[in-house]
């Protein structure tokens, strides 16, 4: 932990640089993410880092309380449940863990299985955001080999956003979700003085 290359120091202080600049108005494209693919070849931290982002997203799905449709509803109780068997999953992989992870990502991307047909083809409907982040965790666990990219594809639909001042990519309103991505980087690879090590 302590003998962490230089080359990703510099990763994770170019991504706290995002964060602080995100937080001062600035904008990027997208693909200013894609030096996550490196830290992401790891499969088992891109399996943490998927978990991480599952369960941050979990936590900014709408769907409890009386006044939440039941498909919100439905939504957060797929999200919960994945969050739950895929900590238990890797705390201790079984056959029978991994069998409820491929239903839960199978259940995921049916309930979200519409499409639209556009003049350049089929376009998927996506209504939570949320439960996309969850379903590409999945994935990310489920395909080790794909780690890197899956990965990376996790943490743009994490923090991509859209408006119509900036059009999509990073934008100020990621910079707390950018915050999130280097949170989880700096504590698995620096440990909890990362924030004093990037300053």
């Amino acid at each position: 932990m302590n003998d962490v290359p230089p080359k990703i120091v510099k990763k994770l202080q170019t991504l706290y640089e995002i964060a602080t600049e995100l937080r001062s108005g600035r904008d990027f494209n997208i693909t200013r993410l894609t030096l996550l693919k490196g830290l992401c070849a790891d499969p088992e931290a891109a399996a943490q880092f998927a978990l991480h982002l599952a369960k941050k997203a979990l936590q900014a799905m709408p769907g409890s309380g009386r006044s939440a449709s039941n498909k919100k509803q439905q939504y957060r109780r797929l999200a919960s449940k994945a969050v739950r068997t895929t900590s238990a999953y890797l705390k201790k992989p079984t056959e029978d863990l991994e069998e409820s992870l491929w239903t839960l990502l199978f259940e995921a991307r049916e309930l979200q299985s519409d499409y639209k047909r556009q003049r350049w083809g089929n376009v998927r409907l996506i209504e939570s955001r949320e439960l996309l982040v969850v379903e590409t965790a999945l994935e990310c666990i489920l395909h080790p080999q794909s780690s890197s990219d899956l990965g990376y594809r996790l943490a743009r639909q994490y923090a991509e956003r859209y408006e119509s001042r900036y059009g999509n990519g990073l934008i100020p309103t990621s910079a707390p979700l950018v915050e999130d991505i280097v949170e989880f980087w700096g504590r698995h690879l620096l440990g909890r003085s990362w924030r004093k090590r990037l300053s």
